[in-house]
């Protein structure tokens, strides 16, 4: 008797995938099709980011965001209502220690606001934690 199987499933590391194959080595199978059938992402609100393709959209706009604005806001957005320190933003993209004093994170959460936020001055998205840090607020 010969059995199908579909798995559908969100797999943007490949980690399921591996697994599944790692399981069923040995046995007689055969792929017919595997395909990411939707592209997997982070929602909050309207905006919408893409890990895979380093992409964000606001309300199907793309946003052009450079290395570090996105390292950021994807490094938030994996863990919504998630209190990040400078530190550990400033360690996001650049895997470098921080430097006390130094303002890149505030001016990339400061660009970030600008490009996202409906009004970056009463920020809906990204909000400070006096402080302490960032976190993101779905």
């Amino acid at each position: 008797m010969k059995e199908i199987i579909v798995i559908r499933t969100s797999d943007p590391d490949g980690s399921v995938f591996h697994s599944i194959i790692g399981a069923l080595q040995g046995k007689d199978v055969q792929i017919l099709h595997a395909v990411d059938l939707e592209p997997s992402g982070l929602t909050l609100g309207d905006i919408e980011i893409f890990p895979e393709q380093r992409r964000v959209t606001k309300r199907g706009m793309e946003i052009h965001l450079n290395y570090g604005e996105f390292s950021i806001l994807y490094c938030m957005a994996r863990c919504p209502g998630h209190v990040f320190s400078r530190e550990q933003l400033y360690n996001a993209p650049w895997g470098e220690d921080y430097e006390l004093g130094t303002n890149t994170v505030d001016n990339t959460i400061w660009r970030l606001r600008n490009k996202l936020e409906p009004d970056p001055k009463h920020p809906t998205y990204i909000k400070t934690v006096f402080r302490v840090g960032y976190k993101i607020e779905k």
